[in-house]
């Protein structure tokens, strides 16, 4: 199973790159634009947030596989 994780993480590596920090870059612009003044703003802004953990575990994944 892990190799299959590793295997699947070393391809989109090859890949998809600029995707993955593009990615990151836009989730971060728009936490940093969202007002947390209403609830439906709020559910977008939490959702941002689990987002880009995330996309920062994935990155982080990614680079301890190239370099390993």
């Amino acid at each position: 199973m892990i190799e299959k994780i590793k295997n699947s993480i070393q391809q989109d590596t090859a890949t998809n790159k600029v995707s993955a920090f593009s990615t990151f870059v836009i989730n971060t612009i728009l936490l940093t634009q969202i007002t947390r003044s209403d609830v439906f703003n709020e559910i977008i802004f939490w959702l941002c947030v689990v987002l880009e953990a995330l996309i920062i575990l994935y990155i982080a994944a990614m680079i301890y596989y190239k370099v390993k």
